[in-house]
């Protein structure tokens, strides 16, 4: 089952030895979680800017002050959405998964104001891999996949709002669903499978639902999830190769979380 690396001292104090430990516990569990945390916007992206380098959109989730920040939230002001990912269910997904290049693999969730109605769920990808039988690994090295986002899939998003437009405007991926992690040469599967759209096993064209239909209970599998209900104060951050992520719906549109997305590039220098 995932274990995932649980601490009650403040990330912003941290040594860069420990922070390369705890990237080390990410990157095998996918997941870390870090609770009673006391962070303003600064302190919080000074944090993450140890790590590495964050992303800086400046799309209207980001505040202006603080371009690394994404406003998670269902939250509304003058009818006009502030955040991202609303207040519906999102289904399995990491970040980037439309993108020709990922290279922010370290999401960051820090916990503003809590919904005690919501959990979010994290599924290992990696240990699956190792689980089965050399002949499964091996066929499934063969797989390329072909990703592009898709509207009514992880979740619902209605023409004229600002999400769909930009993550419309990724032209999708074309990857293996078997990756080699850049930091530790170990296999996962990359599997946001709400955006597989095609598969080709070596250059023949395979079923791609068949697949899919397939390697859902293979890795979907209790004993490779872990389910956090977010309290205030609470930070998880997951390796985005490592690990896909869920959210039941939110009940309470104030429900806010802070979301930044880095590299580990400063960690590993």
């Amino acid at each position: 089952m995932i274990n995932p690396t649980k601490v009650d001292v403040q990330i912003k104090e941290f040594s860069k030895e420990q922070l390369i430990d705890i990237s080390k516990d990410i990157h095998k569990q996918g997941v870390a979680v870090f609770y009673n945390q006391k962070l303003n916007e600064t302190e919080y992206t000074s944090v993450m800017k140890k790590f590495g380098e964050c992303e800086t959109p400046n799309l209207f989730m980001n505040p202006k002050e603080h371009p690394e920040i994404f406003l998670v939230t269902g939250k509304k002001v003058d009818g006009k959405k502030i955040g991202m990912f609303g207040d519906t269910e999102l289904g399995w997904h990491s970040n980037g998964n439309s993108r020709h290049l990922i290279d922010k693999i370290l999401i960051a969730l820090y916990c503003v104001k809590e919904d005690i109605n919501t959990t979010l769920s994290v599924c290992n990808t990696q240990q699956p891999f190792y689980d089965m039988s050399k002949d499964e690994q091996e066929y499934y090295r063969s797989i390329t996949i072909r990703l592009k986002f898709k509207n009514n899939t992880i979740y619902d998003l209605e023409e004229g709002d600002p999400e769909l437009e930009f993550m419309s405007k990724n032209k999708g991926s074309i990857r293996k669903l078997v990756g080699q992690h850049p930091h530790t040469g170990l296999e996962y599967f990359y599997f946001p499978y709400h955006f597989i759209t095609k598969a080709w096993e070596g250059k023949k064209q395979i079923d791609a639902e068949e697949m899919i239909n397939k390697l859902k209970p293979k890795i979907f599998k209790s004993q490779y999830q872990y389910h956090h209900i977010f309290k205030e104060g609470d930070l998880l951050l997951m390796d985005q190769f490592t690990s896909l992520h869920r959210r039941t719906p939110v009940m309470d549109n104030n429900r806010l979380l802070w979301r930044v997305a880095a590299d580990f590039n400063n960690v590993y220098r």
